[in-house]
């Protein structure tokens, strides 16, 4: 069946929505519908995104989302997991990876979209997994499969065995190198790019793309915007997955997806992008 999304466009992660210390489910939906309604794309979670009360608190946002827009894609992850307030762990045995597909289609009430294999860096038996994921799409207990933080060389390997559907890795702008997205390209996989600002604890996004900064003070519109409209256009095949936990910063991101990407952005991108050794 595989797996696309359309045009330029954002996928909201509901991981700081269910993880971030003070999160509330009220707040979560509220960013999550006015999300839906504006246009997202498609929502990101994972079995990992669970309350110490709750093993599926991010399946469940997501579902909220899914019956608000039936056609939604919802990605989520298998093999690693939440053991208490403050850990988590990894399993990424085959039976493990299809239990937690199995949950996910029982929470989501239908299979997922993608499902990923969420610590590819962790992985005990690619080969083994990556079978799984196989066999669990080849059974329609999910639509199309992946891996997630991976290597190059983990996803030749995975491709040895299987065709992969989509790849999500950190893709921080103007830290994060871009071989696993080439990679990709090259192989005509979807490339999902998490934390595109660099996350939480990354300095602000405009020290790290200080020209599309100036461009985007000069149009009057945030960095954030500016940036995302610019990766859209200069990484065909890589949609940037956001992890917004306010409505007016997740409706400042989706609205990229309508920002005019004119040469002057192109060549400020594209210029903060090489000054920092990154080349796409």
């Amino acid at each position: 069946m595989g797996f696309a999304l359309p045009g330029r466009g954002v996928v909201l992660g509901v991981a700081s929505l269910v993880l971030k210390e003070g999160a509330t489910i009220a707040n979560a939906l509220a960013v999550v519908h006015a999300a839906v309604d504006a246009g997202v794309l498609a929502i990101d979670t994972a079995r990992a995104y669970a309350t110490v009360d709750d093993d599926a608190a991010g399946e469940r946002i997501a579902q909220a989302a899914r019956l608000q827009r039936p056609e939604l894609p919802i990605i989520t992850k298998a093999g690693h997991f939440r053991l208490g307030r403050a850990a988590w762990d990894s399993d990424t045995s085959a039976e493990r990876v299809r239990a937690d597909a199995l949950r996910s289609r029982e929470v989501l009430g239908a299979p997922p979209s993608l499902l990923l294999l969420h610590r590819t860096d962790r992985v005990d038996d690619l080969e083994a997994s990556v079978r799984e994921l196989a066999a669990l799409r080849d059974d329609g207990v999910v639509e199309a499969i992946g891996l997630s933080n991976a290597t190059v060389e983990q996803l030749e390997r995975a491709r040895s065995i299987t065709t992969l559907d989509a790849v999500e890795n950190r893709f921080a702008l103007g830290i994060d190198a871009a071989d696993e997205y080439r990679s990709c390209v090259d192989a005509g996989i979807a490339f999902l790019a998490y934390a595109p600002f660099g996350g939480p604890k990354a300095d602000p996004l405009a020290t790290h793309v200080p020209r599309v900064a100036a461009v985007a003070r000069a149009r009057g519109v945030s960095v954030h915007r500016a940036a995302l409209a610019a990766m859209s256009d200069a990484m065909p095949g890589a949609w940037p997955v956001i992890g917004s936990t306010r409505v007016d910063s997740v409706l400042d991101s989706i609205a990229s997806a309508d920002l005019e990407v004119d040469d002057g952005l192109r060549r400020a991108f594209e210029g903060d992008l090489r000054s920092r050794g990154i080349a796409l």
